[in-house]
């Protein structure tokens, strides 16, 4: 008796366990999406930034858009803008 108990209980309880591991809801943005925006972010200056300084100020956005140009090979090119922020100028080497 006990193990018709058990296998009627077990029956029961698997549909309901296998909804518990399925996904129903998108998670908004996908991996691409979040590397291009960061990606996007470091290009304009706005990252990184110190934890005790935000936001970033007007300085240290140039200075990370001017060190970003110079990891990736656009230093000397046109700036990057963005609304309301000075573009960096290149340091002459």
């Amino acid at each position: 008796m006990k193990l018709l108990t058990a296998i009627a209980v077990a029956a029961l309880s698997l549909p309901f366990g296998a909804n518990a591991f399925a996904q129903t809801t998108s998670s908004g943005l996908t991996r691409a999406e979040v590397i291009a925006q960061l990606q996007q972010a470091q290009a304009e200056g706005l990252v990184p930034t110190s934890k005790s300084d935000y936001p970033p100020t007007a300085a240290e956005i140039a200075r990370n858009r001017e060190i970003y140009a110079i990891q990736h090979g656009t230093h000397g090119t046109a700036a990057i803008h963005t609304a309301g922020m000075p573009a960096a100028h290149p340091v002459s080497e």
